[in-house]
């Protein structure tokens, strides 16, 4: 089936891209719209070109699954090329997460409009890669090189607003996206970005810019942004063809590290973990939380930003009042910050709903905090969830309080817990944009990690403190002075693999006693868990990739 759809509306063709669930950029969608533009290039009725997307989104990237492997004809550094070169003019209407390569697609159109509330971005420096696709040649043209760099190297997205003010897109619509791209498409000429060269003429302020990231990034433990500064830097000094060579070379280069592998790795990593074969999950409307400390609030949060009626418990009044008032604090900061709008607040804050013990009856699910954790649970109906690992050995599932900020959440079943109670956890979390991990007995992070903790004491009592510490300093996972130096050393190297043969060997004893399922669950609890680089991959995939005899040495 194609995966784009045409439609002639006069002298226009309208081509929709519609490839669920993201119109990611993957061969055969590539192929399909390079047919269409050809087609639309030989028709001489047609005078401009218009590219929607169906469903929620703008294409938002490449096929991930296709990096580290030879590019299917035609690629999108071709595709974006063709589009960009077409004789007739070709508009991009945008909206959902234009992001990596549908945003180098939408810089490769002429003209770009988007509906209120499209997000874009570049998130391939999160992959250990950049923009393969011109994106480092045509942002700078669009935006100068500060703004460009600051896109490309944080890989953090800007809204709307922020796109049309900094020139990446030309206008922003309310509403009726597909109307409003026609009638830009009725005067429209041709406009090639490579041709555009405005942000770009202040040579001394380009060039302070790039100065100003390159020392920014000179510790990086990733090649990746000097690359990108590198490639931002080529698109002022080289004519735009050789600028995008520049930039394919240093993709290539790139995509075929052991860093780049290791953050793909993870990416699909966290996709699998909490999969399970068996269990239904129930629709969870409302949640009762037991107890208002500090495990209970950035949980409350979570649930009620993600549609979900929370009703906070607390055994006295005054138990309840600093939790709401810092849940109401940090709304308001969400609101002052633009974040969310006074409505979206007040609707959030309704489905805030205070309880003493004995009122009411629990939600879809129970989660008992603090002093209510040790608690059996006495509502049969209702999936029981403990915080923390007292009462572990009781029925029910346990949720590890997460780090500070992060999104690991690794939940403990026991042997006879029903398997849709952990389904319907497992989806809740996902719902708040948690990352779960399901796993038995003690979990999975306290073991691997106390197996670190214990090279580390052994490395520094025979290799001494400094060089013990320093494994730490190069995985960004400690700050300061008094380690020896990390200019051009391998954070692969030294003593790192001692540390990771430990941390693997706890993990395959973990596996081992079916106390975890699968060695990429290993490696995404210590990463989004306790801290570990993900450009490490996680000590599994690093055993794996090193094989059993370097990891028996």
């Amino acid at each position: 089936m194609a995966l784009v759809r045409t439609e002639r509306l006069g002298d226009l063709l309208i081509a929709t891209l519609d490839n669920p669930p993201v119109n990611a950029l993957g061969r055969a969608l590539r192929q399909d719209l390079l047919d269409t533009l050809t087609g639309a290039e030989d028709d001489a009725g047609v005078r401009a070109i218009v590219l929607l997307a169906s469903g929620r989104t703008f294409p938002a990237g490449a096929d991930i699954a296709e990096f580290g492997q030879a590019p299917g004809a035609p690629t999108l550094p071709d595709l974006c090329d063709r589009i960009e070169a077409c004789g007739k003019s070709v508009i991009a209407g945008l909206h959902g997460s234009v992001l990596g390569g549908g945003l180098e697609l939408a810089m490769a159109a002429h003209h770009r409009i988007a509906l209120a509330g499209t997000r874009f971005g570049f998130p391939e420096v999160s992959l250990g890669l950049l923009p393969g696709a011109g994106g480092t040649q045509r942002a700078p043209r669009l935006v100068g090189a500060a703004v460009a760099l600051r896109l490309i190297l944080t890989g953090r997205p800007v809204d709307a607003e922020e796109a049309l003010a900094t020139g990446l897109i030309d206008r922003v619509v309310e509403d009726d996206l597909r109307a409003a791209a026609i009638a830009m498409a009725g005067d429209a000429d041709p406009r090639p970005t490579r041709e555009r060269r405005g942000p770009m003429r202040d040579a001394a302020a380009y060039g302070a810019a790039v100065a100003e990231a390159r020392a920014a990034v000179a510790d990086a433990p990733l090649a990746a942004p000097g690359r990108i500064v590198d490639c931002v830097e080529a698109a002022a000094l080289l004519p735009f063809d050789q600028g995008a060579a520049f930039e394919r070379a240093a993709f290539s280069d790139l995509v075929t590290t052991r860093e780049a592998e290791a953050l793909r790795y993870l990416f699909f990593a966290e996709r699998r973990a909490g999969r399970v074969a068996e269990g239904t999950a129930r629709t969870v409307a409302t949640v009762s939380l037991f107890g208002a400390g500090p495990d209970a609030v950035p949980l409350a949060l979570s649930l009620i930003r993600a549609g979900v009626v929370v009703t906070i418990v607390g055994q006295v009044q005054d138990d309840l009042v600093p939790a709401l008032e810092r849940i109401a604090v940090v709304l308001e900061e969400d609101e002052a910050a633009g974040r969310i709008t006074g409505a979206v607040r007040e609707a959030q804050w309704d489905r805030l709903l205070p309880a003493l013990t004995g009122d009411g009856t629990p939600g879809d699910v129970a989660v008992l905090t603090e002093a209510f954790a040790d608690r059996p649970p006495d509502w049969p109906a209702t999936v029981s969830v403990r915080i923390g690992q007292r009462g572990l050995h009781a029925p029910g599932l346990i949720l590890e309080p997460p780090a500070p900020g992060g999104r690991l959440a690794e939940l403990l079943a026991a042997s006879d817990t029903a398997h849709d109670d952990v389904a319907t956890l497992i989806a809740l979390m996902r719902r708040i944009g948690r990352v779960p991990v399901l796993a038995r007995g003690v979990g999975i992070g306290a073991p691997v990690m106390a197996a670190m903790r214990a090279a580390l004491r052994h490395l520094d009592a025979t290799q001494g403190a400094v060089p013990a510490m320093d494994v730490l300093r190069r995985w960004g996972m400690v700050t300061g002075d008094g380690a020896a130096s990390l200019e051009n050393q391998d954070p692969f190297g030294g003593l790192a693999p001692r540390v990771l043969g430990a941390m693997a060997n706890a993990g395959l004893s973990l596996l081992g006693k079916e106390e975890a399922a699968r060695p990429s669950d290993v490696d995404v609890a210590v990463v989004l868990g306790h801290g570990l680089p993900r450009w490490l991959g996680g000590p599994m995939h690093w055993a794996h990739g090193r094989g059993l005899l370097v990891l028996r040495e």
